[in-house]
């Protein structure tokens, strides 16, 4: 037995695909966009271009979070001189270890990873605890701590295990 189509219903299954299609192509026309509150209005704003850069590297931001943050605070609030040489350079092992993921220095004299070229969030991470460390008074030793601490809580230990 053929079914029989009649005009009326081609119509209707048209006019269906139709409207479908309508609401794909208007689904397409906000795809990737978001509704933004910004000082001067609303605004529509590109999610995957907003996605991508923030993925992007910074080396402004680094720079200044690196220099301008974590090498001017240790530089002013170490103790100075030659007599804490050692006791400064345990405190860069540790934040260098950390800023570089576990690469420690090895006995070659080389670590394998440059700290400066670290992700932002690591650095900001360390601004942290140098600046809590610097707020709550703290020593040496409670520096060196904290930033040892963070570095076995990443599981990069000592580099010898």
């Amino acid at each position: 037995m053929k079914k029989v189509i009649s005009d009326e219903n081609v119509k209707k299954v048209r006019l269906e695909e139709e409207e479908k299609l309508l609401i794909l192509a208007k689904a397409d026309d906000v795809k990737g966009e978001q509704l933004v509150i910004t000082a001067t209005g609303i605004k529509t704003e590109n999610e995957l271009k907003q996605f991508a850069l923030g993925a992007v590297d910074n080396p402004d931001r680094k720079f200044e979070l690196y220099y301008k943050g974590i090498m001017k605070l240790l530089r002013k609030f170490l103790p100075t001189g030659k007599p804490n040489r050692k006791a400064r350079a345990f405190i860069y092992e540790e934040k260098n270890t950390f800023l570089t993921r576990g690469k420690r220095i090895g006995v070659n004299g080389i670590r394998g990873g440059d700290s400066r070229m670290a992700y932002i969030s690591d650095i900001q991470e360390l601004l942290d605890v140098i600046t809590e460390w610097i707020v709550s008074h703290g020593t040496m030793v409670e520096l060196y701590n904290s930033i040892r601490e963070l570095n076995v809580s990443k599981g990069y230990g000592t580099g010898k295990e």
